[in-house]
């Protein structure tokens, strides 16, 4: 006896059901990705940041530095003088003298650590100088002028060059050459400052402070 297979027929309504099942699908796996895909290039996206006006012209004005504000070519002519004493008076003929003349490019300015600027109304700032200083010195020439010595001078110990030198670069004589040219460095560093702003803010103005003389 042979036994025979009888397909099932396939019902409409279960074929329909998958095929939306998979429509439905497809469709919230479509909304996912563009969700996520938005996200992820608002992410990428910079962020604009609003910068006023006066916070860009104090960020330009600040200078962390050491700024050269003059340079000079400076001229010394050194004399130095020795005598032997006795009781506290000369001892005739015992006398040394040595003429030097010192030469070198000296540059002043400020260190911008010293210096303070504050936005102190539309458009306008307040910038303090602390102090002007001695940056440094090139192209150093010293040369002996001149030189005297008494018939008796070998009781007197000789005149140092290198004494001299040091004292034309001494503290006390970086701080003489920074108060003499004082009135240069103040309009130098008014000149330097306005020249910056210009570039920012044509509008700006700007007050000044500068150190006691």
């Amino acid at each position: 006896m042979i036994k025979r297979h009888i397909r099932k027929p396939v019902r409409f309504g279960f074929v329909l059901g998958i095929i939306i099942s998979l429509l439905v699908g497809a469709g919230i796996a479509l909304a996912s990705y563009k969700i996520s895909h938005q996200n992820n290039k608002s992410n990428l996206t910079p962020k604009t940041q609003t910068v006023s006006q006066d916070t860009l012209t104090v960020k330009s004005l600040t200078k962390e530095k050491k700024i050269v504000m003059v340079n000079l070519g400076l001229s010394e002519i050194l004399n130095e003088k020795r005598t032997t004493k006795l009781f506290g008076q000369d001892i005739v003929g015992t006398n040394r003298q040595k003429i030097m003349q010192a030469s070198f490019d000296a540059e002043l300015g400020i260190d911008g650590k010293d210096v303070k600027i504050t936005a102190t109304g539309d458009n306008t700032y307040k910038i303090t100088v602390k102090k002007f200083i001695f940056i440094g010195y090139s192209n150093p020439n010293f040369k002996v002028l001149d030189e005297h010595n008494g018939v008796f001078s070998s009781f007197t110990a000789d005149v140092s060059e290198t004494e001299m030198i040091n004292k034309v670069l001494d503290t006390k004589s970086k701080q003489k050459y920074v108060a003499k040219y004082n009135d240069l460095l103040e309009q130098s560093t008014t000149d330097f400052y306005r020249n910056i702003v210009t570039a920012t803010n044509p509008k700006a103005k700007l007050t000044f402070i500068f150190p006691e003389k």
